[in-house]
């Protein structure tokens, strides 16, 4: 099918709209030509997990495409709604809300869970201002205390506990509020 980019968005503008037919057609193109699969590779390795996700994804799609305002590319928009059905995956996942075959493949599916906790901190960590991001990295990755922080950076000690302490709670928001926030 592969329609062009802007024939995808005048369906998802036409599907946010109201459009039953559009809506279809959307779904269907974004099933087909696989759309929001490079998003859930990028969280998930096990390929039925992406597939789950995948359709998780068009579910999530049908239900919210009235919130997509068009302020960016529809694309962009499907990717966080997979990106967000893969997370949601995973934290069932870790919630036990589906049993996980342990062999073979059981090694593989943990994995991918550690994978995708990696890619999320990443992922949030991207979104943090770059002061935060910067002491929050050298205090939790290369372990450094305070001080050698406060000396590196050359600000005052209690700057670089607010920045870690604001640091951490943001990256906890963003994570915890993937959904909505990332």
């Amino acid at each position: 099918m592969t329609e062009s980019p802007e024939e995808i968005e005048n369906w998802a503008a036409d599907a946010a709209a109201g459009s039953a037919p559009a809506l279809r057609r959307l779904l269907t193109e974004i099933s087909v030509s696989r759309l929001a699969h490079p998003a859930l590779r990028r969280v998930l390795a096990d390929p039925a997990d992406v597939e789950d996700a995948a359709q998780e994804t068009l579910i999530a799609v049908s239900r919210g495409i009235h919130t997509f305002r068009g302020r960016a590319a529809f694309t962009a928009w499907l990717q966080r709604v997979a990106v967000n059905a893969a997370l949601e995956l995973l934290r069932r996942k870790s919630r036990g809300g589906e049993p996980e075959p342990s062999p073979p493949g059981g090694e593989l599916r943990r994995m991918s869970s550690i994978a995708a906790t990696r890619v999320d901190i990443e992922n949030a960590m991207r979104l943090l201002p770059e002061h935060y991001r910067t002491a929050l990295r050298l205090r939790e990755w290369d372990q450094r205390s305070y001080e050698e922080i406060a000396g590196q950076l050359d600000v005052p000690l209690h700057t670089v506990r607010n920045h870690v302490s604001r640091g951490r709670r943001l990256l906890a928001l963003y994570l915890n509020a993937g959904k909505s926030t990332l």
